[in-house]
C-alpha cells in the first residue's frame, strides 16, 4: 500500500532540491554530482521514486522520458515543475505513457503546469495539484488542417479515459487558446481534479433528470507563467492525505464516457463561432438523424453556422446530474438537460432557459454524433 502523504512530502522535498537544476544545468560538474538529466527530466538518486519534468513540452521528450524510466525503474511519480506546455501531440503521447505505466503525477506548491502539460497531469493514476493547473483550447501550430482536428479528437477521446470530468473539458474547450484558465483550490476539489485512493474524480452518473440550475466559473487568467501558485487550504484541498485508500484507478464504462463526450459537445457551443464550428465539423457523422430528419453533414454545418451567427454570444451549462446513457451494439444514447443564455448585441436580443437533449454517439467512429434532438422545456 502506497503512503501518499509520505510520497508527496518526498516530492515536495525533491522539488525544493530542484532549485539547483537551473544553476547545475549551467555547471556540468555540479550536475553530475547532484542529479542525472534526461533533457527536461531530472532524476535525484536520493529520491529514486521521483522524476522531475520541467520546462516546455518538446519534440524529444518521449524519448527522454523512456530513457529515464529505463535507467531508473524505481520511478513511479512524475513531478510537473513550472511546465507551460508546448507541443500538443507530444503532451498527449507522454500522457499515454504515464497512464499505461500507472505513474502518479504531482504539481508542487509555487509551481504550475499548463496547456499540453495538463494532459500529462490528468494521466496520473494518482494525481495532486498543490500548485496551479492551467487549461485552454488546443493550439497546435506544428499541426494543421486535418492533423489539428485529429489532435482535438484525441483529447476528447483520451481525457475522459483518465477520469477528467465534462466540466473540466468544457472549461478547457471554451477558453481561447490565447488565454489560460487556472483552477482555483476550490475548483480542484469541486471537479475532482485531485485523485488519491478514495478520492473520486467528479464524473456524471446515470440518475433521473433534474432541472435545477448549474453555474460554472467564468474567470480566465492571461496565458502567462504565474508568479505565485495558489496553494489549497488544509480544510478544502488535501486529498493526498487519504493515503490508506486503495490505489486502483476507477474504470469508466461506455455510458460514462458517452455522457462526458455529450456534455462536452453541448458546452463547446459556448466557444467563439469559428471554434464552435470546428467542433461541429469534427464531431458530426457524415449523415445524421437531425431533429427527426435524415440530413447530410453539409446541411447540419449550415444550420449550426446560422444559429451561431444569429446568437454570437452563448453560454451553455449542462446539468450533469440529469444525464443518462444507454449503450448497445456500438451506439450510445445520451439524454440530459442544459441551461442556456444566448444574446445578439447587434440586434439587442437575448434568450435564456432550459432545454433537454438527446444524442446518439457512434462508439466505432470516435463518438461522433449520428442522432440529435432537443426541445426547450423552460424559458
Amino acid at each position: 500500500m502506497i503512503n501518499y502523504k509520505s510520497l508527496f512530502a518526498s516530492a515536495c522535498l525533491a522539488f525544493s532540491l530542484s532549485g539547483t537544476v537551473v544553476v547545475s544545468a549551467q555547471a556540468p560538474q555540479q550536475q553530475e554530482a547532484n542529479f542525472e538529466r534526461y533533457g527536461p527530466f531530472f532524476f535525484f538518486p536520493d529520491k529514486p521514486e521521483l522524476l522531475i519534468y520541467t520546462g516546455q513540452v518538446g519534440a524529444n521528450d518521449l524519448l527522454n522520458l523512456k530513457k529515464a524510466l529505463r535507467e531508473n525503474p524505481a520511478v513511479n511519480t512524475l513531478i510537473l515543475s513550472n511546465n507551460p506546455g508546448g507541443l500538443v501531440h507530444i503532451g498527449l503521447v507522454i500522457a499515454e505513457e504515464v497512464y499505461e505505466r500507472g505513474m502518479n503525477t504531482y504539481i508542487p506548491p509555487d509551481s504550475y503546469c499548463a496547456s499540453a502539460c495538463s494532459f500529462v497531469f490528468f494521466a496520473g493514476k494518482n494525481r495532486v495539484a498543490d500548485g496551479r493547473l492551467g487549461v485552454h483550447q488546443i493550439s497546435a501550430p506544428e499541426l494543421s488542417g486535418e492533423q489539428a482536428q485529429f489532435g482535438v479528437s484525441d483529447i476528447v477521446a483520451t481525457l475522459p479515459k483518465y477520469g477528467v470530468s465534462a466540466d473540466v473539458l468544457g472549461i478547457m474547450f471554451s477558453t481561447p487558446a490565447k488565454d489560460m484558465y487556472y483552477f482555483s483550490p476550490q475548483e480542484v476539489v469541486k471537479y475532482g481534479i485531485n485523485r488519491t485512493g478514495e478520492t473520486q474524480v467528479a464524473s456524471v452518473q446515470p440518475v433521473q433528470p433534474n432541472s435545477g440550475n448549474v453555474t460554472t466559473p467564468s474567470h480566465v487568467s492571461p496565458a502567462q507563467a504565474p508568479q505565485q501558485a495558489a496553494r489549497p487550504s488544509d480544510a478544502n484541498a488535501n486529498p493526498q492525505q487519504q493515503h490508506n485508500a486503495p490505489s486502483a484507478m476507477p474504470a469508466m464504462n461506455d455510458e460514462n464516457k458517452a455522457m462526458n463526450v455529450a456534455a462536452l459537445m453541448i458546452q463547446t457551443g459556448s466557444a467563439n463561432n469559428d471554434d464552435a464550428m470546428a467542433f461541429v465539423n469534427e464531431y458530426y457523422a457524415d449523415t445524421v438523424d437531425y431533429f427527426k430528419k435524415r440530413r447530410p453533414k453539409a446541411e447540419i454545418l449550415q444550420d449550426k453556422n446560422s444559429y451561431f451567427s444569429r446568437w454570437p454570444v452563448r453560454r451553455f451549462v449542462v446539468d450533469e446530474s440529469s444525464l443518462k446513457a444507454k449503450c448497445e451494439n456500438g451506439l450510445c444514447a445520451v439524454y440530459g438537460l442544459y441551461d442556456y443564455t444566448v444574446s445578439s448585441p447587434d440586434r439587442n436580443k437575448q434568450s435564456s432557459g432550459t432545454s433537454n437533449f438527446t444524442y446518439v454517439l457512434d462508439l466505432q467512429d470516435n463518438y461522433r454524433i449520428v442522432h440529435e434532438d432537443s426541445e426547450v422545456v423552460k424559458r
